[in-house]
């Protein structure tokens, strides 16, 4: 069985997914970590040289070879925030895993955001004003993928790592 964790940038897909690969003694493996160890280039690289259309394709090229190589394994995987704004990826998601979309509030996200923007590509230039647009665009557009992939939808506003980890660990 595969566990992708799913949901907007900074919501903590990745921390809980490691964490949770622990709980459950598999492997864990983030989708962005793995593109950039198959293209070589970082993902802030490829989506500044490239352009987010293509940097899509790849992901989605990238997701196909991840389910197909894992697919009798046990494995938890954090899927990247706009992974699944592409019909087949959510599609591959839905039908090969068991998606769990982490949701959070604009407010949590934009909190966040601002203590790990550096390494965000698509709001790392944005000033703090124009943060809060930046991120309900992107949001209103990603969610509907959000919505469409996942099996379980928990909301994680005011929990701390160790309660969203719990909250996952007692619907799967």
């Amino acid at each position: 069985m595969i566990i992708s964790l799913t949901g907007f940038m900074g919501v903590g897909k990745s921390t809980i997914a490691e964490k949770l690969s622990t709980h459950l003694f598999c492997n864990y493996t983030d989708l962005d970590r793995y593109i950039e160890t198959s293209e070589g280039r970082r993902v802030e690289e490829l989506f500044r040289d490239l352009g987010e259309s293509a940097f899509r394709e790849i992901e989605e090229r990238a997701l196909e070879r991840l389910l197909s190589v894992n697919r009798e394994k046990m494995m938890v995987l954090s899927l990247g925030g706009g992974a699944l704004m592409s019909l087949k990826s959510s599609n591959l998601i839905k039908r090969e895993t068991k998606c769990i979309y982490l949701r959070a509030d604009i407010e949590t996200l934009i909190r966040r955001l601002i203590k790990s923007r550096k390494s965000r590509p698509l709001v790392s230039a944005e000033l703090n004003s124009s943060l809060r647009e930046r991120v309900t665009e992107l949001f209103n557009r990603r969610e509907e993928g959000y919505l469409r992939s996942a099996s379980i939808i928990i909301d994680v506003d005011n929990l701390s790592i160790k309660e969203t980890l719990e909250r996952v660990l007692s619907v799967i």
